[in-house]
């Protein structure tokens, strides 16, 4: 897609608040104009409690995938390289994945555990998403992960593109336990989402999307491209140290990224999901949860590890104690 098509993709929200802001602050809540200036905006407890404790219960089933039910080990996994050619959780080669290094990404956890559904689909996610799209939120993907993912600076549209309105694209950040400062949060820029103003990066042929078959170099001069906008712009970076319970949601244009780990032994325990409108997204109309829709749901079951499999990993566990 070329940068020319992306202003008339955007939200009817953003439109009227760039065009006639005075309009949109007699039209649009104050979180979403917040985040229609910002790129970005927090809620404090905005995310049930009840469901974060079932979603911490439900990742404990993962900690030993020998003893987790044979279907978890088909979740999608990606980061680094090593995580996106390994691409399902049973090709890992680890027993428990919160041992890995930073930057795993547990793929669509929605498929799979009841709890990343509700979370997912949160009232607070929903109606804020249907009001910034004026269209029912349609959720294209979530991203779980238990420590920091130290990525450096990018902007979503760039990768997230499986919609047709690539504009109508925004982010949900759930934390799992209150982040601190040394676990390698997220940064991100205010201000930073308006591609169309400050510059497109040309990932090849005039395209704005990024291809994950591009050269190194390439790669290299989209950080160098986001780096120098935020030199030339003076944009200051915030860190968002979020307690459990509040949720932050960001511009699919915002850029942002994972801060580095000072303190290994520490997690950054979150839940991202990206949303475009359903509108953006006609396939999303198959698989409709409370007031939002996915196109990609098949019913959650209640996984629980069966007793036959707990006993068979206890027995592995004894017969390789005795041969080590």
């Amino acid at each position: 897609m070329q940068g020319s098509f992306y202003p008339d993709s955007l939200a009817l929200a953003e439109l009227i608040h760039r065009n006639h802001p005075d309009l949109a602050a007699r039209i649009y809540s104050d979180p979403i104009q917040r985040f229609l200036s910002d790129g970005v905006v927090i809620l404090p407890d905005a995310i049930p409690l009840d469901v974060l404790d079932q979603f911490d219960r439900d990742l404990e089933t993962l900690a030993d995938l020998d003893a987790a039910p044979e279907i978890l080990g088909g979740i999608e996994i990606d980061g680094p390289k090593k995580y996106y050619e390994a691409r399902f959780l049973r090709n890992l080669g680890a027993r428990d994945f919160r041992q890995e290094p930073p930057g795993l990404k547990l793929v669509d956890l929605q498929r799979f555990f009841d709890s990343a559904k509700r979370l997912a689909f949160a009232d607070s996610v929903t109606a804020f998403m249907e009001e910034l799209f004026g269209s029912p939120a349609a959720l294209i993907q979530s991203l779980t992960f238990w420590k920091s993912s130290e990525q450096s600076i990018h902007q979503d549209f760039s990768y997230v593109h499986h919609h047709r309105l690539l504009g109508q694209l925004a982010a949900a950040w759930i934390p799992l336990e209150d982040i601190q400062a040394e676990a390698g949060p997220l940064v991100y820029y205010k201000g930073s989402h308006l591609p169309d103003q400050l510059g497109f990066y040309d990932w090849g042929q005039g395209s704005i999307l990024a291809s994950r078959d591009a050269d190194s170099s390439v790669f290299a001069g989209y950080t160098n491209h986001l780096q120098e906008i935020v030199r030339i712009r003076e944009l200051q970076p915030t860190i968002f140290l979020p307690k459990r319970g509040d949720l932050l949601i960001w511009h699919g244009a915002l850029i942002h990224g994972g801060t580095p780990m000072l303190n290994p032994e520490l997690t950054r325990r979150s839940f991202i999901c990206h949303y475009t409108s359903m509108a953006s997204h006609k396939q999303a109309q198959q698989f409709r949860v409370g007031n939002g829709y996915s196109f990609d749901l098949p019913p959650a079951l209640p996984y629980k590890p069966s007793m036959p499999r707990r006993i068979a990993s206890k027995i592995t566990g004894m017969i390789n104690g005795l041969k080590s």
